[in-house]
């Protein structure tokens, strides 16, 4: 999932610290997903579909040098994962509650990779 030599001197502290704010710090996370949210909800209708949670993910992965193939069947799994009400999009607040999951397990990964 992640590779030492996609990381830039420095940039790993970076992201280990982006993360742990956002793990201790819920109003951070929530502005960041906020963030997120409206750059990738491209047709503004207050949801994400599979097209633009593909975007999304696209975007967090390589700024946080995930390697994960981003296919159809991911990204399909990924959103009925994420959509827990399965009205067949999106939520701000479903995808708030997934990210605050999913940062947490990054953080941890990292830092054990890497034995922080």
């Amino acid at each position: 999932m992640f590779a030492a030599s996609d990381f830039k001197e420095g940039e790993l502290a970076a992201d280990i610290e982006k993360l742990t704010s956002y793990c201790n710090d819920s109003a951070q996370l929530h502005e960041q997903i906020g963030k997120f949210f409206t750059e990738f909800d491209t047709d503004k209708s207050g949801f994400l579909d599979r097209k633009e949670l593909r975007k999304f993910m696209q975007a967090f992965f390589k700024e946080y040098h995930i390697r994960v193939p981003l296919n159809d069947d991911f990204v399909h799994a990924l959103f009925n994962q994420i959509d827990e009400n399965h009205d067949n999009k999106i939520s701000p607040q479903e995808l708030e509650q997934f990210a605050t999951k999913f940062v947490a397990d990054l953080l941890s990964q990292l830092k054990a990779l890497w034995n922080w």
